[in-house]
């Protein structure tokens, strides 16, 4: 019996890599299939001088304005190309009918700059899916 330990060859690999991509491929689609498309706003120390959230939580990266509805709820927020931006957490309600209506979500950034960044990144669209919080 004869031990090969040559390791994996380019085709292996080519393959290994295509699996990977199939199976994030389908994760994704499910994952944006379930994700809503929303408007995407930035409010700023600039635009809002306020310090604390209708939650009573001190403002903070990771935090945005949504409707009444999802308050203290937490959401995963995608480009629409399907890149992960990240998490935020509904803290603050927003003031406009867009915000409370639920078809507007108001991300909180820590300047004007950082607010004109996420505004071109998102190109003012995101997909959005709240996550369960656990019940008890």
């Amino acid at each position: 019996m004869r031990n090969d330990n040559r390791g994996l060859g380019l085709i292996e690999i080519i393959l290994i890599i295509a699996v990977a991509a199939m199976i994030f491929t389908l994760i994704f689609n499910n994952r944006v299939d379930a994700a809503e498309l929303v408007k995407f706003t930035c409010y700023c120390p600039e635009s809002c001088p306020g310090t604390v959230t209708a939650s009573g939580t001190k403002v903070r990266e990771g935090i945005m304005a949504s409707s009444r509805d999802h308050l203290g709820d937490c959401a995963m927020v995608y480009l629409t190309d399907g890149t992960f931006l990240g998490y935020y957490e509904a803290l603050d309600i927003g003031g406009t009918d867009g915000i409370r209506d639920g078809y507007v979500i108001d991300v909180w950034a820590p300047s004007l700059a950082k607010a004109k960044e996420l505004m071109a990144l998102t190109e003012g669209e995101v997909y959005i899916e709240w996550i369960e919080q656990p019940q008890g």
